[in-house]
């Protein structure tokens, strides 16, 4: 039997966006306070609950101790029993500068802004090095937060808000059961930039199916033209893109089953991408693909500079043939494409190829579905 560790065990919840891969992961509210998004597998089977101020400000402790030890004595720390297994983000995080933290789980804006502040100084007081103070945040929470209550948390340390956007169309947000509207979309947004917070929106292109297709870009454009045109210069809107994907379980992959809900492929989502880059004309963010389930991972830039570039990278992508938009659709699911360049690499498309080997060839149609049905695999 393995010693316990001297060092006491901390909370972990089981979800963080990509860009906080090295944060320290502090959890002040367990799963998710809505908890019904169709979409959405994660927390489905759990119940939300607030966690005691104290609990969260012993692992705060806890944290720091074993950071301490990673300090002094490396990552062999991790393998002698003296540290519990949730020690490893904390390593991570040493790894990463010892700069950004991350607070867990899906809605910590629920708690009360006087108990998430006194968790927001007690981890800049043991984590002095910290310049980066993150959260998840539900728009109904945040649309009926006070400029006093988001003050607060700013002058606490807070200092970014991940909101899922997911579609700003209002009858995309319905069938999904989002639990708010657009308008309440927009008032989350404009009050976290004006508090002086930065906003990472989640964007899901392919949400609204093919039947709501039209209707969730022009949503969801003017959603984030109204909160663009709120952010000031110098802290912009960033909207991240998470190709929508339908994943076994969901309420969502029940709708797919019923004939309800048909997935757009990467060729339309791609048509849907240059769509709303046209309908946002010249509103001014940073638009991020920093995830596997994007098709194109390089579809990203300052907008309205990089606007042409962009629209041209998905003119690029739109104007192969449709037997190469699905090879190249597939490749990149596969992790051997990552650029439409890719497609004139002979040792690429070898690798490529080597999988239909002993198969009945496929048709555009065939591996176009099968791209889109491998977007599960990266949630």
């Amino acid at each position: 039997m393995s010693p316990a560790p001297s060092i006491p065990s901390f909370e972990q919840g089981p979800i963080r966006p990509p860009s906080e891969a090295h944060s320290l992961l502090v959890r002040v509210i367990r799963n998710c306070t809505w908890n019904r998004c169709t979409f959405c597998p994660v927390y489905k089977g759990t119940k939300s609950s607030q966690r005691p101020l104290e609990d969260v400000l012993a692992d705060v402790e806890a944290m720091a101790a074993a950071a301490a030890v990673l300090r002094a004595e490396g990552r062999g720390a991790l393998h002698g029993g003296r540290l519990p297994q949730e020690a490893f983000q904390v390593m991570l995080f040493l790894h990463g500068g010892e700069r950004h933290v991350f607070l867990q789980d899906a809605d910590p804006l629920a708690v009360r802004p006087e108990k998430l502040a006194a968790v927001i100084a007690r981890v800049r007081e043991r984590f002095p090095t910290v310049d980066r103070v993150t959260t998840y945040g539900r728009a109904s929470t945040l649309a009926r937060r006070t400029a006093a209550q988001l003050g607060l948390l700013r002058e606490a340390g807070l200092t970014r808000v991940h909101l899922g956007l997911e579609s700003g169309a209002d009858e995309v947000l319905m069938a999904i059961d989002k639990g708010c509207t657009s308008g309440d979309l927009i008032a989350a947004g404009t009050n976290a930039v004006q508090a002086g917070l930065e906003l990472c929106f989640y964007l899901m292109p392919g949400l609204g199916g093919r039947e709501q297709a039209t209707a969730h870009v022009a949503g969801s454009a003017r959603v984030i033209r109204a909160v663009a045109t709120a952010a000031p210069a110098e802290r912009p809107l960033v909207v991240r893109l998470r190709t929508a994907a339908v994943v076994p379980g969901t309420p969502l992959a029940a709708r797919q089953a019923a004939g309800e809900f048909v997935l757009p492929d990467d060729v339309e989502v791609a048509q849907e991408l240059r769509d709303l880059l046209e309908e946002l004309g010249d509103a001014r963010l940073e638009l991020r693909s920093d995830h596997a389930l994007n098709l194109l991972p390089g579809l990203e830039g300052s907008l309205p500079v990089d606007r042409e570039r962009l629209l041209g990278m998905l003119d690029g992508f739109l104007a192969l043939p449709r037997e190469q938009q699905a090879r190249f659709a597939v490749g990149a699911r596969l992790g051997l494409f990552g650029e439409i360049g890719d497609l004139d690499d002979p040792v690429r498309t070898a690798r490529l190829e080597s999988q239909f080997v002993g198969y009945e060839q496929p048709d555009a149609d065939e591996l176009l579905a099968a791209a889109t049905a491998l977007r599960a695999r990266f949630i």
